[in-house]
């Protein structure tokens, strides 16, 4: 007699919390928090790859997944011919994503209230035998065009670029395969 009390019991709690729980499942009042989205970059074994990875570095603002980009010996070649080394190219991006981050490493003043790269897809590689005057055997080019917006203080202050660059991508050994990185890119004005 004592058993089926007890059996009784936990089948009316059960049918309590069964009740209590569907109505917080099927509450309209609380929203179920949604996780963000996880980036989604693409495997540096195929050179395209480079391109469609630093897309989304841009939007996810990625500074690791930025400099994994990056040959040790990268650089960048502005229009007015001047260079930056993959150091001070990395520090200037870092400052940029900051900025679009509302980081309080940057004042205010500075952040982005919009940032964004678009490059065209997908594009053809060509190899190259050379970089410079040293014989390189897995070297590859492309020429793409391409836009940043960013935005400053609600639009008071807006730069774009609108231009072509070229990307050199350079093959290099890591973790028994090949992949592929950037060695140089060369900011070219359209005209």
């Amino acid at each position: 007699m004592f058993g089926s009390r007890l059996k009784y019991a936990f089948m009316v709690l059960a049918v309590f919390a069964l009740i209590g729980y569907s109505g917080c499942i099927l509450s309209p009042d609380e929203e179920v928090p949604q996780k963000p989205p996880v980036a989604n970059y693409k495997s540096l074994t195929d050179k395209e790859n480079i391109i469609y990875n630093l897309i989304q570095c841009y939007k996810e603002r990625d500074k690791p997944h930025y400099e994994e980009l990056l040959n040790d010996a990268y650089e960048w070649h502005n229009q007015d011919e001047s260079i930056n080394d993959r150091a001070k190219d990395i520090e200037q991006t870092n400052r940029l994503f900051d900025m679009a981050n509302s980081s309080p490493n940057v004042p205010p003043l500075w952040w982005l209230d919009k940032l964004e790269l678009t490059i065209a897809q997908p594009g053809t590689w060509q190899q190259i035998d050379t970089l410079g005057t040293v014989s390189c055997d897995d070297c590859w080019e492309t020429t793409r065009d391409y836009y940043i917006v960013a935005r400053i203080n609600g639009g008071a202050t807006t730069y774009i670029g609108n231009a072509k660059a070229t990307f050199i991508a350079i093959g290099v050994p890591e973790g028994g395969k090949r992949i592929y990185r950037l060695r140089h890119i060369y900011d070219i004005p359209n005209l």
